[in-house]
């Protein structure tokens, strides 16, 4: 089950974290977007209760596009830089970080509801 999904740019090319876990273990994943290669990985025994862990529901939330033209309407002329989507509260969150004339601004966007927060 995954937990979170981001892609950000690190030391100049964009990266997908990706943390999820199952019954057993928590797992981690770094994976080059241009290239698809896994840059790292790591695994640990859970310690915690699994039964009450969130995860997201992929199948009912909006894509990275669909996020993104939501996020540059409500910011215009604005440029995406970086994407997450995670469960907060067993709500599934898309957060888009996007830049105009070096203003940063973060817009949340409810990933099932596709509104604003």
């Amino acid at each position: 089950m995954i937990k979170s999904i981001s892609l950000t740019l690190n030391k100049g090319i964009y990266v997908y974290n990706i943390v999820g876990f199952d019954d057993r273990k928590d797992c981690m994943i770094q994976v080059d977007a241009t290239n698809n290669k896994i840059l790292g990985q790591s695994t640990q025994v859970l310690n915690y209760d699994f039964d009450k862990e969130t995860y997201l529901n992929l199948n009912k939330t909006i894509s990275r596009k669909e996020a993104t033209e939501i996020a540059t309407k409500e910011f215009r002329n604005s440029i995406p830089i970086s994407w997450e989507l995670e469960d907060v509260n067993d709500q599934a969150i898309w957060k888009i970080i996007l830049i105009r004339d070096e203003q940063k601004r973060e817009i949340k966007i409810n990933a099932e509801t596709k509104e604003l927060i």
